[in-house]
């Protein structure tokens, strides 16, 4: 899976509740600095240990459970000192969007969560290669942008009433 789809995935899931909030009428939860926050925190896996081959992700310290429990003190750190009024529930988003990249990871290819110890686990629910993710990735921005515009015009067709 690509780093496109890594970071827009969670992101296009936040807009889709601001957008939710906003048809409602309720004021929406992420500014456009929690939207880059969560784009990156979905990414972070590949930022950190970038690889070019399925046996490289296989050996990633990035791509395991361990990766996971230390992200997330690190996660609530950076949110308490940037995220201030939100920081609790900025934390649990962040992580959530590094959990999103490992369980995409494990649909298409596999992880090996346990590294050193554990198996590979690759469930394999999408296969066709790089030609069916160039299409998840064309999904996914075209959806991201889809739900930023959409929110944007409820937010001003509000101000304007």
């Amino acid at each position: 899976m690509n780093v496109i789809t890594h970071a827009l995935a969670p992101v296009a899931v936040a807009l889709a509740v601001d957008v939710t909030r906003i048809h409602r009428g309720r004021r929406p939860l992420f500014p456009a600095r929690c939207l880059v926050a969560i784009g990156c925190a979905g990414a972070l896996p590949d930022l950190l240990h970038p690889h070019l081959s399925l046996a490289a992700r296989h050996a990633s310290w990035t791509h395991t459970v361990w990766f996971l429990l230390a992200a997330y003190p690190v996660f609530a750190l950076i949110c308490r000192k940037w995220f201030r009024e939100r920081w609790i529930l900025m934390t649990q988003i962040l992580w959530l969007a590094a959990v999103t990249h490992l369980a995409t990871d494990m649909v298409s290819n596999g992880i090996r969560p346990l590294h050193p110890y554990g198996p590979v686990v690759d469930y394999r629910l999408i296969r066709g290669g790089v030609y069916r993710w160039l299409q998840f990735d064309a999904g996914f921005i075209a959806t991201t942008v889809f739900l930023g515009t959409w929110g944007r015009r409820l937010r001003t067709t509000r101000r304007e009433k």
